[in-house]
């Protein structure tokens, strides 16, 4: 590949990663309302987060997805008041929180991940495995090295 094909298939990569992003954003629209048509997106990736990784501090969320601290802080009030979320002193400085997801929380998002999974089995459904494992191992590795930079 010369430099001109290679600058014109970065090109091409950043014209892909748009169209993922501007899908991605769809996506956790559409699962924030059908998760609750009250929770806005990106209390809906706060919750996801919490769900994976509970119970948590607010400075976790915020270095792990990088929100802005009043922005949590308001998601977070939002998520507790609509009953998704529960908090309680954290054991090691009483004066920080730790959040956790309710049961009914945790079953809601589990389908909602269902439902994920199911569409990604649609869209692999005629690559061959050996793709699907290049693909995971290329898009990890692009990954990487960008939270590397």
């Amino acid at each position: 590949m010369n430099s001109t094909d290679r600058s014109e298939a970065i090109l091409a990569v950043e014209g892909e990663m748009a169209r993922i992003l501007r899908r991605v954003r769809m996506v956790v629209q559409h699962h924030a309302q059908l998760f609750s048509p009250e929770l806005q997106p990106s209390g809906y990736l706060v919750l996801g987060f919490i769900v994976k990784h509970h119970p948590t501090p607010p400075g976790e969320i915020i270095a792990q997805l990088g929100i802005d601290k009043s922005a949590l802080s308001r998601q977070l009030r939002v998520l507790k008041d609509l009953g998704f979320v529960t908090s309680e002193p954290a054991p090691a400085d009483g004066r920080a929180s730790l959040y956790a997801p309710t049961d009914a929380t945790v079953e809601r998002m589990a389908s909602i991940r269902r439902e994920t999974q199911s569409l990604y089995a649609d869209v692999f459904a005629d690559w061959s495995d050996g793709d699907v494992a290049q693909f995971v191992r290329l898009l990890g590795e692009f990954n990487d090295r960008i939270e590397r930079r």
